[in-house]
């Protein structure tokens, strides 16, 4: 017996979602690039307004995307396309298929 709120997903079916996640996050990543390229060619510096450094807080956005773009392609890359997987609510959301609250 299942306990909670799971959905059974084919193998084939989970390595596309998480390399559609990936994707989502790479594009983040260079959306953070352009903002940290835009500070730096108008030579703002990381000035202490709205609670923090703009270039720091860029700095880490990147870098947290580029580790959940490189976690799900490794994950892809693992998983064994004719088989199923059960998933929960959790791993719905790390899929961006449900949203938090």
């Amino acid at each position: 017996m299942v306990e909670g709120l799971k959905v059974t997903v084919k193998g084939g079916e989970l390595i596309e979602l998480c390399f559609k996640r990936a994707e989502y996050h790479r594009k983040r990543v260079a959306a953070y690039a352009k903002g940290e390229k835009a500070l730096d060619e108008n030579e703002l510096e990381g000035m202490n307004y709205s609670g923090g450094d703009p270039k720091r807080a860029l700095a880490e956005r990147k870098k947290k995307h580029d580790d959940e773009a490189a976690e799900m392609e490794f994950i892809a890359g693992h998983l064994l396309p004719d088989d199923d997987y059960l998933l929960d609510r959790n791993d719905l959301m790390r899929l961006g298929i449900v949203r938090g609250f």
